[in-house]
């Protein structure tokens, strides 16, 4: 990819340091806000001199950001479910994060594979689980799959701990939540999918389902014989506590060993200890077709745009199928793709169906970014997320904050709109209220000198604010009604804050272009 960013090579004179650049400032700020938690001058600069092959080489090995381990205990003595120093890290991490695209992977990941607080209190829970998409964000799918599996956090929140094969004499049957949810809403979905997302149908043109009933009840049984791992002192047992540190571990007295038919024409043979029917079905999963579209179509959404084409989905599709899963190999191809790249020109003319809704999480680290934010581990940043509908660690179900099938009026897929409403649509004006004209924490400073600096020629000013959080794109009709707003300010900061307000509560800047 390197050859086709070099042809694009020329020295820029623009907002940051002037320096040869293999990117204009608009593609450079482009792609930051696809890849990262918003561009800032400094990263618009370094991208544009780095280009995005040498950009992504870095990030790849840049040092991961971590989230702090929690207490079991509260200072009482009773279990510790204060959560608010992670979520508070998290955010810190967003601002302050030299691997950016490691942790916009890794978020985007935990939204898939959801494990939420509602289900799992502890605190100390959500660190080495969140810790599984940090560290396999740019690895193998195949392998999140499996560490997703044998996650102590995962095995109460969809029942894989504890779950037992079936006891004819009892009347109980291996519980069926995770084999269910594995399927449809982590790796294959509900219907089986051609390479571009378009649905495979049979012959009387109606859609294939992925699996039936039978399916569900079989893969149920490979997941049996699972339970937590021993927590320090204690003595194993069948059935072991909730402890949420490690990995789980096999109970083969409570593993069903009988052969089990499960999706795409797959059976899985009789005798196999617990571990041997996980790696099966991971086999199984990496070589169902539908597994590549269905995921791709899925990190495309999150990361460009809601409704990639069926030929966006099928290229990346094919690089999932084969690297087999490798992460690193798909997020280059999501956002090196044709489609992904062709705003980047000016002289492209846009698309109406293009980007997606900014989500609360990144609207507000966005926000903080531009806005140039001193933000520490006490910040209180997830309250305006929640407000937003987006609680960290706190997604009301399985199903994640907002399904990536939702569509808005007219039929488009709008997965982030379904948690848009006329109240959150509010609560964003003044969350962007608070942070230009008060304080959004007591811990976190937003510093608007940059943008004051620059209010004694509003055009400039203008210019600016265009660079830092519109890809140098602003409309016309957009830079009019910020102007007015300045020209009726009396001081250079009110100046920048009226500017600031009626663009950053724009639709132009709420969605991702």
């Amino acid at each position: 990819m390197k050859t086709i960013f070099a042809v694009m090579m020329f020295s820029v004179v623009g907002f940051g340091q002037t320096a040869a650049r293999v990117m204009t400032d608009r593609a450079a700020a482009r792609f930051l806000d696809q890849a990262t938690w918003g561009p800032t001058p400094e990263s618009i600069s370094e991208l544009a001199r780095l280009g995005i092959p040498d950009w992504l080489g870095a990030q790849f090995a840049a040092e991961p950001s971590d989230l702090p381990d929690q207490p079991m205990l509260d200072s009482a003595g009773k279990q510790n479910n204060n959560l608010g120093p992670v979520q508070a890290a998290f955010f810190a991490n967003t601002v302050n994060g030299r691997d950016q695209l490691r942790q916009r992977v890794a978020f985007i990941l935990s939204q898939i594979w959801v494990v939420s607080q509602v289900s799992v209190r502890p605190a100390y829970a959500f660190p080495p689980y969140w810790r599984i998409f940090r560290d396999n964000a740019f690895g193998n799918y195949r392998d999140i799959i499996k560490a997703v599996t044998l996650s102590p956090a995962m095995g109460t929140y969809l029942n894989v701990a504890n779950n037992r094969k079936a006891n004819a004499a009892k009347g109980t049957a291996a519980n069926e939540n995770y084999a269910r949810e594995l399927m449809q809403l982590f790796t294959l979905g509900l219907i089986e999918l051609n390479s571009d997302g378009s649905p495979r149908m049979d012959a009387g043109h109606i859609p294939i389902p992925t699996y039936n009933q039978a399916v569900v009840t079989n893969l149920a049984k490979a997941f049996t014989g699972w339970t937590y791992p021993v927590a320090p002192g204690a003595v194993p047992r069948i059935n072991n506590p909730p402890y949420y540190l490690g990995q789980m571990m096999a109970v083969e007295a409570q593993h069903d060993v009988t052969s089990k038919a499960i999706f795409h024409n797959i059976t899985i043979p009789a005798g196999q200890a617990a571990e041997q029917d996980l790696e099966s079905v991971l086999d199984a999963l990496m070589a169902q077709p539908t597994m590549a579209p269905f995921v791709s179509r899925q990190l495309i959404q999150h990361m460009v745009t809601s409704n990639p084409s069926p030929a966006y989905i099928e290229r990346v599709s094919q690089v999932f199928t084969s690297t087999r899963g490798d992460m690193k190999s798909v997020i280059i191809a999501i956002f090196t793709d044709r489609e992904a790249r062709s705003g980047d020109n000016p002289a492209t003319p846009g698309s109406a169906t293009y980007g997606h809704l900014r989500e609360p999480v990144v609207f507000l680290s966005n926000l903080a970014r531009g806005l140039n934010a001193t933000i520490g581990p006490a910040n209180g940043l997830n309250r305006y997320a929640a407000a937003l509908g987006e609680n960290l660690f706190n997604a009301p179900s399985v199903f994640s904050y907002f399904s990536p099938m939702s569509r808005i009026s007219g039929g488009l897929f709008g997965p982030e709109f379904q948690i848009y409403s006329t109240q959150t649509a509010a609560d964003r004006a003044d969350a962007v209220n608070t942070a230009i004209y008060g304080k959004l924490d007591g811990s976190t400073t937003l510093d608007l000198s940059p943008f004051v600096a620059r209010a004694a020629n509003v055009d400039g000013l203008l210019d600016y604010i265009s660079y830092v959080f519109m890809h140098s794109g602003m409309s016309r009709a957009l830079a009019q009604a910020a102007k007015d707003a300045a020209d009726a300010a009396a001081t250079p900061r009110a100046k920048a804050q009226a500017a600031l307000y009626i663009v950053l509560t724009s639709s132009e800047y709420q969605v991702i272009q």
